[in-house]
């Protein structure tokens, strides 16, 4: 039985992907050992999917000098000792890194073992584990057109709940909604994103925009959101948080989010258009060169968080006018129910 080592602790955008290829590589007779940040929430997942992992202790690499630094390279050395007993215990036949701060050290215990690297970047610039990663041979697969140069573009694999579309009016009915109104699908991730949650509100109502909408706050941010909404006089659910993504989407006429790498996958798996406003404060503008792949084949609207309370309402009326999606082929992404499989398929090409 072959053997692989997965790097996919940090955020969800690196473990839901890293999950479904783990999940895959199963089915297909592998042994996956998932790496996980300590304390992550994530676990209970993988034990639901039978996965086994191991938890360590290490966080993203602080942006500015001083104790944080510290601690981090203190942190970042003793995980890499700790990834070099596991792979000489675990033996793998692949590693293959996510892209978050983990992926660095399980590729330096693979190099040092002569184990085949790959390393999936779901954005469409290269992030520094996986530029590091890069440095020691690891083989670079894209979930995302590159922004800059050429590289072998797999996609992101995505939830197999988020392969196929719902009916639309039948899942406005499971979440509450009015079957028979325009929809708008709002939310800014786990967390929620506040400059969207206070600008929707206020865009449609100067706007006159004529529609419901499904607001995913964010944690503990529903309240403040809905009364908002109810000041403006618009027709809102506001939840802090919804499992079932997959109706959220269906319902959904267009989309106001953010432009992480695994909210873009299942945009094009979802094939829907959507307004895309980057967060600003993402490691080197990552979100925004993300915007700008669907912007340039006209999947999206790219709206910046300072031009947010400007142009937002416009652009949904504009978005409203005309809601069928175009531009997805025009991204050469493989198809949604393919793209795990097809990504595997090149894993498997590594191992000799």
């Amino acid at each position: 039985m072959k053997r692989a080592l997965i790097a996919a602790g940090g955020t969800g955008g690196h473990f839901y992907p890293g999950l479904v290829a783990a999940q895959e590589l199963k089915a297909r007779g592998w042994e996956p050992l998932l790496i996980v940040k300590k304390d992550d929430p994530a676990k209970e997942r993988l034990e639901k999917a039978g996965l086994a992992c191991l938890e360590v202790d290490l966080g993203g690499m602080p942006r500015s000098i001083g104790l944080g630094l510290v601690t981090f390279t203190v942190k970042l050395i003793a995980s890499m000792r700790l990834m070099s007993r596991v792979a000489k215990d675990f033996k793998p036949d692949l590693v293959l890194g996510m892209g978050g701060y983990l992926t660095f050290p399980v590729a330096y215990a693979a190099w040092r073992r002569n184990v085949p690297v790959a390393l999936h970047e779901s954005n469409a610039l290269l992030g520094l584990a996986n530029k590091a990663a890069a440095m020691l041979g690891g083989t670079v697969f894209w979930g995302l057109p590159p922004a800059e140069g050429n590289g072998k573009v797999v996609g992101t694999p995505v939830r197999p709940a988020l392969y196929g579309l719902m009916e639309r009016g039948d899942a406005r009915r499971a979440l509450g909604l009015d079957p028979g109104r325009k929809t708008i699908l709002v939310f800014g991730g786990s967390q929620g994103a506040q400059a969207i949650n206070r600008a929707v509100p206020k865009a449609m109502r100067d706007s006159k925009i004529d529609a419901q909408v499904l607001h995913l706050a964010g944690k503990g941010k529903s309240e403040e959101t809905l009364a908002a909404y109810q000041a403006a006089g618009i027709t809102a659910t506001v939840l802090d948080y919804l499992e079932d993504m997959a109706a959220a989407y269906a319902a959904a006429d267009i989309v106001v989010c953010r432009s992480g790498a695994s909210t873009l996958a299942e945009l094009a798996a979802q094939r829907k258009t959507a307004i895309l406003v980057p967060y600003p404060h993402a490691a080197a503008d990552h979100q925004d060169a993300n915007a700008r792949v669907f912007e340039r084949n006209g999947t999206a609207l790219r709206i910046t968080e300072t031009g947010l309370y400007d142009d937002l309402g416009p652009s949904l009326a504009k978005m409203l006018a005309s809601t069928t999606p175009t531009g997805f082929d025009d991204l050469k992404l493989p198809p949604a129910a393919m793209t795990t499989s097809l990504f595997v398929d090149e894993l498997e090409k590594l191992v000799k």
